[in-house]
């Protein structure tokens, strides 16, 4: 994948830049990336060993040896003064005293930031408090309204039936009921002839019936 973007031609045109551009500078690489891996050419390829001569080797090995050692004195030296002059310096009583006075410093720092958000949660705290109350106020009268709204439709179901119940045959007018049936006959069977005429039960009269154009 890398590869492949290191092969693509990157192709600019003077259009693309434009007036923000100012301190724009191209880098090119002049060597391959280094998070491409090996070319396949070279893979396996083991490069020769430097040859060096046994006198520069040897040289080389003193002068190497004399830095190292020159080295190691100089640190041995200054870690040795430092340290001795940094326990003379030192003093125990000095520095409990800083620490408690720093402990001391933060400390108080800790109690003002505490009580800081203190008062912050408990604003918080009382905001919702008050939001939650609005809030369950607004539900208790939208509950309230539709239990009155389903009382008045009960109410007007009760007075409809109770309307209603006036012409229910009850056991007292059963009697009643059925002498008026038997006097009033009632023949809900009908016919409509060609000219629009109801012909009404098979006993009773017939009427026009009113077409609309």
């Amino acid at each position: 994948m890398l590869s492949r973007l290191a092969n693509t031609k990157l192709t600019i045109t003077v259009e693309a830049f434009s007036l923000n551009y100012t301190n724009l500078q191209i880098c090119r690489w002049g060597r391959k990336p280094r998070w491409l891996p090996t070319a396949k050419t070279k893979m396996f390829r083991v490069p020769p060993r430097p040859q060096i001569p046994v006198e520069d080797y040897e040289e080389l090995k003193r002068l190497y040896n004399i830095y190292r050692t020159e080295i190691k004195s100089l640190k041995n030296y200054f870690t040795e003064k430092y340290s001795v002059e940094n326990v003379q310096r030192f003093d125990m009583e000095q520095h409990e005293k800083s620490f408690k006075e720093d402990f001391l410093k933060c400390n108080a720092i800790n109690d003002e930031w505490n009580q800081q958000i203190k008062v912050e949660r408990e604003e918080r705290v009382a905001k919702e408090l008050e939001e939650n109350i609005e809030d369950a106020k607004k539900r208790l009268e939208a509950r309230n309204e539709r239990q009155l709204i389903k009382l008045q439709n009960a109410d007007e179901i009760v007075r409809h039936e109770i309307e209603a119940s006036k012409d229910f045959i009850t056991p007292e007018k059963l009697d009643a009921a059925i002498e008026y049936a038997l006097n009033n006959p009632v023949d809900y069977n009908y016919a409509i002839d060609l000219d629009g005429n109801i012909i009404e039960g098979r006993e009773t009269g017939s009427r026009k019936l009113e077409i609309k154009q």
